[in-house]
């Protein structure tokens, strides 16, 4: 039987609530929580930028039978659909932080996730299968079969950007994909 690793979204004071996202819709927004509905909406800015609030997605075995789990990674197709004046940024950390606001004035690869160690981050929509975000280096694997619920990996995460050049209106939605080797 193979194991059972789920996608959660962690929003609110360490160590966080867990919303599973698997096959599920994380929705960007002005607030620190996973609901997908249009309540805190971004909005187009006059000037600089507007950011969301930190998204932390992390891995966990909730199941299934397995000797162990290694390579665990992240990526998206390579194509922003977006549009112009949108942008997603990633991070990985090893620790869960309150999500907040990146300041306007700072891009958030620069911005630090508050968690630490945390490695560099970029756009996310440059890492693609051939060159996906390592989401054991901090929290290194392989992970063993043990009990269910446990927490494997790193946190991946994200904060979209918008931009004075970005249109008005609701997005399309875009596919992050998560993956691991089982054995």
């Amino acid at each position: 039987m193979a194991a059972t690793v789920n996608i959660y979204e962690l929003n609110g004071v360490p160590p966080g609530t867990p919303t599973g996202k698997t096959s599920g819709t994380v929705r960007f927004k002005n607030a620190d929580d996973a609901a997908v509905d249009l309540g805190n909406p971004l909005v187009v800015p006059t000037s600089l930028t507007e950011f969301s609030y930190q998204k932390y997605l992390r891995l966990r075995i909730d199941g299934g039978g397995f000797t162990q789990i290694s390579n665990l990674r992240a990526y998206s197709d390579g194509a922003s659909g977006f549009g112009a004046g949108v942008k997603v940024w990633y991070w990985t950390t090893g620790g869960y932080a309150q999500p907040e606001e990146p300041p306007s004035s700072v891009d958030p690869p620069h911005y630090p996730a508050t968690g630490s160690p945390q490695t560099a981050g970029g756009d996310l929509f440059t890492r693609t299968a051939g060159a996906p975000i390592d989401l054991d280096a901090i929290n290194a694997g392989p992970f063993a079969n043990g009990s269910p619920a446990e927490w494997i990996g790193d946190f991946l995460v994200l904060v979209m950007e918008i931009e004075t050049t970005a249109s008005q209106g609701i997005l399309p939605a875009e596919t992050l994909t998560f993956a691991y080797d089982e054995i």
